[in-house]
């Protein structure tokens, strides 16, 4: 007898399985990608798994800065991501597709700690129509320009110096001239949509963001793994409306320009042979500059990306005299990254790489903001082992060297109180991967 309660106890629970099984199916061919991710990581500063930018140094004579005077440990597994391939019917002669994304790092990105950090949030959703030479992107995704080929880190907190920082809605048109040189138009929104759904000076403007890239692949020096030689030059021109108060009670507005360009590379040096990639060498690189940037480069301490006059509407005017039309433009960010790739047998592979930018800030803004980035520098080593093809570890070392603005409010002595106007953090990071 209790056999048979026990087998009626176990169809009893496996038949709201089998019915659930069902609902995941689709009319369409469906695949569920993504992987696993697990990282532990030392900082020699008060910081996270997340960190972007070095403390200021704590070598003030009037005070202590906590962020320079200890060390950390965090463990994470919140960039673990989960993805969904969908390949549809042809429409109009194009074959049909769509990709949707996400990860645990809390919407756009969060931080240890972070009150949406484990959360699963948007990262990509967006469909493509793909005719010969033609292909039709329109969805959330990366910027249409100035993107690196590759960068090899560990961290998705390293993704600096235009690697992205969020993904916006847009629409893209890419045109293949030959089979080399193709070139691709991007409209997009012109603001991070996540947690930013009223309208803002960006979108006042009424125009999105407009960018152009001419891109050049080719097989002609060989290729490794699935990168062969390349190179991209683009830019992207936006506008915003700019509404204050002056004098009291009369609105006035004014347009300021945002533009960005950039020019990047990857080469292999050393080609991977009969499939192979011992012996495998390769360099990436890229240069760009700009201003109104903050959408396209990580957050960064002090919102270096902003104009100093970033008044919102009715709000008090801050430059000299209360005429917020002084000084009105943003800084001029410049920057680039390179990077080595070597690969000391077909499985493990290690990477060295520079990085850098400067926020080139006016007097005004530069004592409107205190604690904002003047310049970052990053140095990064590491070493990746492909255990499988589902499974990958990696150990990393980081050097970040951070320097800010040095007054407020018309004064040179802010840093007297925060610390030196620079700064420098030393991390090491260890990560896993499982890849389905």
């Amino acid at each position: 007898m209790k056999r048979y309660l026990v087998v009626f106890l176990a169809l009893l629970l496996v038949l709201p399985a089998v019915s659930y099984a069902g609902s995941v199916t689709s009319k369409y061919d469906v695949t569920i990608g993504g992987y696993v991710k697990f990282d532990v990581v030392y900082t020699d500063q008060n910081n996270t798994h997340n960190y972007r930018a070095a403390s200021r140094d704590n070598r003030s004579a009037f005070a202590a800065n906590m962020n320079d005077s200890n060390d950390a440990v965090t463990w994470a597994g919140g960039e673990t991501r989960l993805n969904l391939s969908i390949k549809g019917p042809d429409a109009w002669g194009a074959k049909t597709s769509a990709f949707i994304e996400g990860d645990f790092r809390g919407g756009s990105g969060g931080g240890q700690g972070a009150a949406t950090y484990g959360l699963f949030g948007m990262r990509h959703a967006f469909m493509n129509m793909d005719w010969a030479n033609t292909k039709l992107l329109i969805g959330h995704t990366w910027q249409a320009w100035g993107l690196l080929p590759t960068l090899n880190v560990l961290g998705a907190s390293e993704n600096h110096f235009m690697r992205g920082n969020v993904r916006v809605p847009q629409i893209r048109l890419t045109q293949n001239f030959t089979k080399d040189l193709n070139m691709v138009i991007g409209l997009a929104a012109p603001t991070n949509t996540f947690g930013n759904t009223q309208p803002d000076e960006k979108s006042r403007a009424l125009l999105p963001d407009t960018s152009i890239e001419f891109q050049y692949k080719s097989t002609a020096l060989g290729k490794i793994g699935s990168r062969s030689l390349s190179f991209g030059l683009g830019g992207m021109v936006g506008k915003e409306k700019v509404t204050y108060q002056w004098p009291a009670n009369h609105y006035k507005s004014t347009q300021i320009k945002r533009w960005g360009s950039s020019f990047y590379g990857y080469i292999p040096i050393i080609p991977e042979k009969a499939n192979n990639k011992t012996g495998a060498l390769a360099l990436t690189g890229n240069v760009f500059m700009g201003q109104g940037l903050g959408l396209y480069l990580p957050a960064a301490p002090g919102n270096p990306y902003d104009r100093p006059n970033d008044t919102v509407m009715g709000a008090t005017p801050v430059s000299p005299g209360g005429d917020p039309t002084v000084d009105a433009k943003y800084p001029m960010t410049s920057g680039g990254w390179a990077q080595m790739t070597f690969y000391f047998t077909d499985k493990m592979s290690s990477n060295l790489l520079f990085g850098w930018q400067r926020n080139s800030f006016s007097q005004q803004a530069s004592f409107q903001y205190a604690n904002a980035v003047r310049y970052i520098q990053n140095w990064i080593f590491n070493v990746l082992y492909d255990v499988s093809p589902a499974i990958k570890f990696g150990a990393e070392y980081t050097r970040v060297m951070t320097s800010y603005t040095t007054g407020a409010a018309g004064t040179r002595s802010y840093w007297t109180a925060t610390g030196k106007p620079s700064g420098t953090l030393n991390a090491v990071r260890l990560g896993a991967y499982y890849y389905f």
